[in-house]
């Protein structure tokens, strides 16, 4: 039995449409027709990839949510969940206070999107894909509260222009010790533990199903695919990936059905 896990947006959803190649289909459903396993690691939550895979009729049997904060099995909820460590809640207020009035933030309660902050940011408010996601209206005295003290917080969000990326990233990398920021989009900054990723969620997997590395397949595009590139030799990665995603995979190709090729 083989595990392959797929990054969904760049990786299926090549053109953040939600057209899925029917080559890429079929060889999904063959995949899991086949007796091996498939399952989705993603940034979005959980309800949000569910309506989505329902809709492109995308089989499955676990989701890697939240960049691996949060892990599902079809059928049986939620079996892990990552928070970002109490420690760090006061100075991600004073962060997000000081990011407030010039980025769209925003934050997530186990499987629920909160809006944080509403700013005009050019490049997001120019993408459909982007709009659907990001914050409607500003929520600082009750997004404060829940950043203090929910036992749900498992991300954060910064939506920007590209030129701001680095600049953001490394204030939450110098100020935050357990936390980490990632670059899941051109214009989208998470902030998570540190020790959350994707591979995070396929080892939280391994821990109950007790399968070998060995038999583990890995397919992505952006720097929040790293981790689980890197953790089998079975890693592709997509022509078109973002910078720092080359070299972590060992297979370049344009279509995941072109996986097939190697197994």
């Amino acid at each position: 039995m083989k595990w392959w896990f797929s990054d969904y947006d760049g990786t299926i959803n090549l053109q953040h449409n939600d057209y899925i190649d029917p080559r890429d289909m079929e060889f999904i459903n063959k995949w899991i027709e086949e007796g091996n396993s498939f399952a989705i690691a993603t940034g979005r939550m959980h309800h949000e990839i569910e309506r989505v895979l329902d809709k492109v009729k995308i089989p499955y049997n676990y989701m890697i949510c939240n960049n691996g904060a949060i892990v599902f099995e079809k059928g049986n909820g939620i079996i892990a969940n990552t928070i970002i460590p109490f420690e760090e809640r006061e100075e991600i207020v004073k962060i997000f206070n000081e990011l407030k009035d010039r980025h769209i933030l925003a934050y997530c309660l186990l499987d629920q999107r909160m809006d944080y902050s509403r700013v005009a940011v050019k490049e997001v408010d120019e993408s459909e894909f982007l709009t659907t996601y990001a914050p409607k209206a500003n929520n600082y005295d009750e997004g404060n509260h829940d950043i203090l003290t929910s036992t749900d917080l498992n991300l954060l969000y910064v939506y920007l222009n590209q030129a701001e990326i680095e600049n953001v990233q490394n204030i939450f990398n110098s100020r935050l010790k357990s936390c980490k920021a990632v670059r899941t989009h051109k214009n989208v900054i998470e902030i998570m533990h540190k020790d959350v990723s994707k591979a995070h969620g396929i080892l939280k997997i391994k821990e109950i199903k007790g399968f070998s590395l060995d038999d583990v397949y890995t397919s992505g595009d952006g720097e929040n695919d790293i981790e689980m590139l890197d953790l089998t030799k079975n890693s592709f990665t997509m022509r078109e990936h973002q910078p720092k995603v080359k070299g972590h995979a060992k297979h370049v190709i344009d279509n995941v059905f072109e996986i097939g090729k190697y197994l």
